[in-house]
């Protein structure tokens, strides 16, 4: 009698738990945010996700030039890569190339959502399989991964952030560590790939999966002594990701790559428990200013099976005949580099996620200071917070594992369990996410299109002045003319982008401005500004003009 257990192969685990990705996206936020030709929900609510199509419809108007993603008309004459829009570089790519084909009115971030959760899905299948070779299983605790609170969060505000498939790759690259491929490179070059798809999406991506191959070359060096390969990993992988940037322009210009703020967007000792208001059943804790980036909350169904997870750990140990401690110190010396491996990446993810400023709800606990060059320089990832999520996904794996140790009904009834218990507390979550992109919505114009037909006639660029120094929280003012001004192919003379040259659009700005009330205005200008008061009074041939919330100016031909 064969009792060998049945193998399901990869690409049928993967099909299943993508499938079920797309089916949660589906059911958290519907189908109209999937339609290309539906933007009402991008700028129904003005927001990071607008900025982000704004930046792929400028890109789209640029004439191909090299480095690839290079966007003219968002900034005073200067080409500025999408990247800086967080418009998603591989879709923005791919859709330019295809875009003859496509309509006028085209958006791509619901494609991407549901490909997004799709591949979460899948991947989190894949790593799973890992942990037990059941589809069954595989499907089930998937859903752990696309109802994962941060990921559901992002996918309509910061939509490239939504990839943590990125991440799962890299665990089961590790996890993988002595895999035999048919060709000994494979894992160089899949390293390689995945760091290239985290700077086409995200560049936040690129430290996550570094904390990831952190583990990965002690595995390697201290478990298959294999220093060379750690090492060639790690120098093919730095390569391509250099490579892939400058390629998509991310070292073009003069913008600044350093910001404010390390320390502030950080995580909250709080984060796996804080459900920041989304929780049917777990209230809202406190949190320092900021500290939204650092949103990691598990899910009602995920804490109790880290509960649980902890439980049957300790009593696996203590029934053993050594009793507890010598069982755990058995099971540390047996299994130590596989330990440190997994205790480097979450100790180095969760502290970076934290900072040098730890907070326990709104009490700074530990606040340690650092020289002001070196908080600007931290400040290239400033939002550190994100981080949280790499340690999200080792205690959701870990804790499966654990529940897996029960017999086989006792671990599918309490997986079920946990699962449906997920479900539960998100459910007046989706409720709101599904009232506010499900549907399409009429979005309220402040300009007819007489109005702007009247404002744009002969316009080449619109100038905004003079600007001001906290000019990126007129979100509503610069994208509602973007998108005007994309529409009919118009510069802008400033934007809301994540990095720019500040210096060079500022003087830009002030010569903009001193040419104007110096009687030297230009005619292919359509003025913008930022309040009454700035408006040149008494010009010749000037005239203003307000339309709906915004002020205008033309100098007469």
């Amino acid at each position: 009698m064969n009792t060998k257990k049945a193998t399901f192969p990869s690409y049928l685990i993967f099909s299943f738990g993508a499938i079920l990705g797309a089916i949660v996206f589906i059911w958290l936020f519907g189908t109209a945010i999937i339609d290309p030709s539906n933007t009402s929900w991008i700028f129904a609510h003005p927001d990071d996700s607008t900025q982000h199509h704004l930046g792929w419809a400028f890109y789209r108007n640029t004439p191909w030039t090299f480095p690839i993603c290079m966007t003219e008309g968002l900034t005073c004459n200067e080409l500025v890569s999408c990247m800086y829009t967080d418009s998603i570089p591989i879709f923005a790519i791919i859709f330019k190339l295809l875009s003859p084909l496509l309509p006028d009115t085209f958006q791509y971030l619901g494609i991407w959502g549901v490909v997004c959760f799709a591949l979460n899905g899948g991947f989190a299948a894949l790593l799973l399989s890992r942990i037990k070779n059941n589809i069954i299983f595989t499907s089930l605790c998937s859903l752990f991964y696309t109802l994962f609170f941060p990921s559901i969060n992002r996918i309509t505000h910061h939509n490239s952030l939504g990839a943590i498939w990125l991440i799962m790759i890299a665990m089961i690259l590790t996890i993988d560590h002595r895999r035999k491929y048919k060709h000994s490179f494979t894992p160089m070059i899949l390293w390689s790939v995945v760091c290239v798809l985290a700077t086409l999406i995200h560049i936040y991506f690129i430290p996550m999966l570094y904390f990831v191959m952190l583990g990965y070359g002690i595995l390697l060096i201290f478990k298959d002594k294999q220093l060379k390969r750690a090492i060639i990993t790690f120098a093919s992988s730095t390569f391509s990701a250099i490579l892939s940037l400058f390629v998509i322009g991310a070292f073009e210009g003069k913008s600044s790559y350093a910001d404010g703020g390390y320390g502030i967007y950080s995580a909250n000792v709080n984060t796996f428990f804080n459900s920041m208001g989304h929780s049917k059943y777990i209230r809202q804790l406190s949190t320092t200013q900021g500290q939204y980036e650092g949103y990691g909350y598990l899910g009602l169904g995920m804490l109790v099976c880290c509960f649980l997870g902890v439980i049957i750990a300790l009593n696996k140990l203590d029934s053993k005949h050594d009793g507890l401690i010598k069982s755990a110190k058995a099971y540390i010396r047996k299994h130590k580099i596989e330990l440190i491996a997994s205790g480097a990446v979450f100790a180095v993810s969760f502290l970076w996620a934290m900072t040098t400023t730890v907070a326990c709800n709104e009490k700074v606990i530990i606040n340690i200071p650092i020289p002001h060059k070196l908080v600007m320089a931290l400040g290239v990832f400033r939002a550190t917070g994100r981080f949280i999520w790499l340690p999200c996904l080792i205690v959701m794996t870990t804790a499966i594992w654990l529940v897996t140790k029960l017999n086989k009904r006792s671990a599918a009834a309490a997986l079920t369990i946990c699962v449906w218990l997920q479900y539960m507390d998100m459910r007046n979550y989706r409720a709101e996410l599904y009232e506010e992109y499900g549907h399409i919505h009429d979005v309220p114009q402040n300009i007819s299109a007489e109005e702007w037909e009247m404002l744009s006639d002969g316009v080449s660029e619109l100038v905004f002045l003079p600007l001001v120094p906290e000019y990126h929280n007129y979100m509503q003012m610069y994208f509602e003319l973007g998108n005007l001004a994309a529409q009919d192919k118009l510069k802008l003379s400033s934007f809301y982008l994540a990095r720019s040259d500040h210096e060079s659009i500022i003087k830009y700005a002030d010569d903009q401005y001193e040419m104007l009330t110096s009687g030297n205005g230009r005619t292919d200008a359509l003025y913008v500004f930022f309040n009454e008061e700035s408006v040149p009074k008494k010009l010749k041939n000037f005239k203003m003009y307000k339309v709906g919330d915004y002020i205008f100016g033309r100098v007469k031909k």
